[in-house]
């Protein structure tokens, strides 16, 4: 494992969501005929069901084995997770002989990574990592990614505009959708360059927990979907345990990931000391 994968674990670390690798089912696009608006529900109704069944604890501490797929390379290795919430997320990578090759710490204002393999370090933003994701991504963004939780993409510029049933597979799911009631025939509509990036969330319509959620820049041509299954109660409430996530960009990047366990902590530590040999990554 070089120092460019090492660093480029940890930045796909920052969009971690679990997946089995084992039983992935094929994803039918919604039909056009089979979205109707809903009538009897706000886009606030909505959000405000999500926002009291979301995963909630204060510390969680996780274990999980990760798969990263860039280019026709696959690299396997294990994570270690601590987060407290809206604070810090620490993960511990190692490979699966499980000797800890590297090291991050996630805060609002900085990501740091440790890389043991070859004694360095950096530390850097968000504004860096996401030129390698080729998506934007903040603290919040991440921490909701990795509960499986509700977030907005760009809270000033893209405002949710209306909800609709989907029914699939023999399931139905509510959509909120930042796209008015007028588009509901996606296959059939254009590119909107004044209103370029679309976020799609779809919700279980009786655990109100997400079961994917999709955001595309239209202007880039750039898409990041997330999907989630293996809903288990824990102390915080639902978690999924399995999830998949795709950014199709100029490189395309799949992400899969499969918790082990997931608890909730009383109290935690985040180690991270920098030893005096360590040559900073500039």
């Amino acid at each position: 494992m070089n120092n460019y994968f090492v660093r480029f674990a940890f930045a796909l670390c920052l969009l971690v969501t679990v997946s089995s690798c084992r039983t992935q089912k094929k994803v039918v696009a919604p039909v056009a005929a089979d979205i109707k608006p809903m009538v009897n529900k706000s886009v606030q109704d909505l959000q405000d069901k999500l926002d009291s069944c979301s995963f909630n604890s204060a510390l969680v501490t996780a274990k999980a084995s990760v798969t990263v797929v860039r280019e026709g390379n696959e690299m396997n290795f294990n994570i270690s997770y601590r987060s407290k919430k809206d604070s810090v997320i620490w993960i511990s990578v190692s490979p699966l002989l499980g000797i800890e090759v590297a090291r991050l710490m996630i805060t609002e204002d900085s990501v740091k990574i440790l890389d043991k393999i070859n004694n360095k370090y950096e530390v850097t933003s968000f504004e860096s990592i996401n030129k390698m994701l080729q998506m934007k991504v903040n603290f919040e963004i991440v921490q909701a990614l990795l509960y499986g939780n509700f977030f907005a993409y760009k809270k000033n510029e893209n405002r949710f505009n209306s909800v609709y049933l989907e029914d699939s597979l023999g399931s139905q799911f509510y959509i909120l959708s930042s796209l008015n009631k007028k588009k509901l025939k996606r296959s059939l509509e254009e590119k909107d360059l004044n209103k370029p990036v679309i976020q799609d969330v779809y919700v279980n319509d009786t655990t109100y927990r997400i079961n994917r959620v999709q955001v595309e820049d239209q202007r880039i041509n750039k898409i990041l979907n997330t999907e989630y299954s293996d809903f288990r109660l824990t102390d915080g409430g639902l978690f999924p345990f399995k999830s998949k996530t795709n950014i199709t960009a100029d490189k395309n990047i799949e992400i899969r990931i499969e918790y082990g366990k997931v608890a909730k902590a009383e109290s935690l530590d985040f180690p991270f000391n920098i030893p005096n040999n360590y040559e900073r990554i500039r």
